[in-house]
C-alpha cells in the first residue's frame, strides 16, 4: 500500500536565526519546514541590501510564531545573533526552538531552554517536533502522524513512531484513527519489525474499533505475522 502524498500544513511563520557560516544548514531547514507549511524568514537571504537591517529584524521577530536558532560556536561569536535571541526571549507567545550543531548551549535569556542536537548531514523534521508540540500540541501531533505516514524506510518508521508513543493517551480518537490509517497506508511502517511487533498491536487492541473492518483485519494480519 502506498503512502498518501498529501502533507500536513502547520501554517506557521518562523524566524531563523543563524550565523553566516551555518547558512547552508539554515537553508536546508527552510526547505524541510516549507514541506509542512512553515514559512521561514532567513535574514541573509530575505533582507534586501537597501533595507534597514535592524528594523527589518525587529519587524520579522515581532510577527513570527516560532524562533529557530541554529546554535554553534559561530553563533555565539556573533553579537547580532545573540541580540536576536535576546529579543526573541522577551517576546510573549513566541516558541523558541534551539538547534545545536556542535554542543553549543543557548545563550543569555535562552539558557533555560534545552537545545536539540542536530547533524548538518542528517537533518530531519523530527528534530523540531518537541518545539512544535510546545507551540501547539494538536498541530505537533498532526506533524508526528504525518511523519509516520511519510517514513521512507523501516528505521525511519520506527524512529518516527517512537516519537508519538508517550502522547497516545492525549490524542483524540480522530488522531488515533489517522495514526492507524497511516500505518496501514505505508508499508515501511507496518512492515517495520518494531512497529509491527511492539508499537502497533497495543494501539490496534485499544483503538482498532475506530477503523473499518477490512482495515482492522489487514493490520491485525500483519501484526500476527510478526508476533510468531
Amino acid at each position: 500500500m502506498a503512502v498518501s502524498a498529501k502533507r500536513v500544513s502547520l501554517d506557521l511563520y518562523a524566524f531563523m536565526s543563524y550565523q553566516t557560516n551555518d547558512k547552508q544548514v539554515a537553508g536546508q531547514l527552510k526547505v524541510l519546514l516549507a514541506d509542512v507549511g512553515v514559512t521561514s524568514f532567513l535574514a541573509h537571504e530575505d533582507i534586501a541590501l537597501s533595507e534597514e537591517w535592524a528594523a527589518k529584524i525587529l519587524e520579522e521577530i515581532g510577527k513570527a510564531d516560532i524562533f529557530i536558532c541554529v546554535l554553534s560556536r559561530h553563533y555565539l561569536a556573533s553579537p547580532w545573533c545573540v541580540q536576536e535571541s535576546g529579543i526573541a526571549a522577551q517576546r510573549r507567545g513566541m516558541t523558541i526552538i534551539p538547534l545545536s550543531l556542535d554542543g553549543t548551549t543557548p545563550p543569555g535569556f535562552l539558557r533555560h531552554i534545552q537545545a536539540v542536537s542536530i547533524s548538518p548531514t542528517l537533518l530531519a523534521l523530527r528534530d523540531l517536533v518537541p518545539g512544535f508540540l510546545k507551540h501547539d500540541f494538536a498541530k505537533g501531533i498532526d506533524l508526528m502522524i504525518d511523519l509516520i505516514g511519510h517514513s521512507s524506510n523501516y528505521r525511519a518508521a520506527e524512529a518516527d513512531f517512537q516519537l508519538i508513543l508517550p502522547y497516545i493517551e492525549r490524542l483524540t480518537d480522530t488522531q488515533r484513527k489517522n495514526l492507524l490509517e497511516q500505518a496501514i497506508a505505508n508499508n515501511q511502517v507496518h512492515h517495520a519489525s518494531l512497529c509491527a511487533r511492539d508499537y502497533i498491536p497495543p494501539l490496534l487492541g485499544r483503538y482498532g474499533h475506530l477503523l473499518e473492518r477490512k482495515d482492522r483485519d489487514f493490520l491485525k494480519g500483519i501484526c500476527d505475522r510478526y508476533a510468531n
